[in-house]
């Protein structure tokens, strides 16, 4: 009898062991997570950056191929978290991504056929249908402005785009109907304005030769080889390349590069609209 006693009281402290261990189970899986001590230190408190995190979710995106979703997180990061560690690469990755549908005759979205009819020619095209020769012949791939005759077709993409340039952030953007297509650095601006903002639009386009000779774009040949530059209603400032050359120092406007100011001759038309903002005093 002694040994079945002794028998019974191990089966029952097995079974307490047991039931102890799963209440403690049950007690660590209900229990509701608590935040951390606000009061802590930073070294405690881990940096939670939402701009990285959407970065990283868009570049798993492009990954794997799903670009729309890639554009949204980045578009999500340049409006919200302007100023993040990586909204630099995100607005030079979405502004890739914009141009390749753009520029591309295989996504037809905002562009339209045209058919040529008899008495037209590039430049009223162009007029008709906002947008510029630049243009035309790009998407197009054209070479030169050959005869057009009746019945040819043109892929034609209306240039209804707006800038808004932020001086103390050396940024040009480039919206199309509030979305921001792209965006490019200033390497500096030299304007008599220091403060507040000014709306114009662009008032001429023209195209400089070696030798100064200013080139209308209608004389395709040899504007499309000289460098670009877009004038400003406002007190003449233009959009013009850099120059390193100390005699242009007296000019006014904002500088970019040779590759920047050749993609905007070929977006941008007479009559975009155009919004400057400065630092404040």
């Amino acid at each position: 009898m002694a040994i079945v006693k002794v028998l019974a009281a191990f089966v029952v402290l097995g079974i307490l062991g047991a039931t102890v261990f799963l209440v403690e189970r049950l007690k660590e899986e209900s229990a509701v997570p608590q935040l951390a001590d606000p009061s802590g230190t930073p070294e405690e408190i881990p940096a939670v950056r939402p701009g990285e995190i959407a970065f990283e979710r868009a570049r798993e995106f492009l990954a794997t191929g799903q670009f729309d979703s890639a554009r949204e997180k980045l578009e999500f990061l340049v409006g919200v978290y302007p100023s993040s560690e990586s909204a630099g690469e995100a607005r030079r990755i979405l502004g890739e991504l914009n141009l390749d549908d753009l520029l591309s005759t295989d996504v037809m979205e905002g562009k339209t056929m045209y058919q040529v009819k008899s008495g037209d020619n590039f430049t009223k095209i162009a007029l008709k249908h906002e947008t510029t020769l630049d243009c035309i012949m790009h998407i197009n791939g054209l070479q030169r402005m050959d005869k057009l005759y009746p019945g040819d077709e043109l892929v034609l993409l209306p240039l209804k785009f707006n800038i808004k340039i932020d001086v103390p952030r050396k940024l040009l953007n480039l919206y199309n109907e509030g979305r921001l297509l792209k965006s490019y650095n200033l390497s500096h601006a030299r304007t008599r304005d220091s403060r507040g903002a000014l709306r114009s639009r662009i008032g001429q386009k023209i195209g400089l030769l070696e030798n100064g000779d200013r080139v209308s774009p209608v004389k395709f040949e040899s504007y499309r080889t000289a460098r670009k530059v877009l004038i400003l209603d406002h007190h003449k400032l233009q959009l013009r390349q850099d120059e390193e050359s100390e005699k242009n120092a007296e000019r006014r406007g904002f500088f970019l590069s040779e590759p920047d100011m050749e993609e905007l001759a070929l977006l941008l038309r007479v009559g975009n609209e155009v919004e400057v903002l400065f630092a404040n005093r």
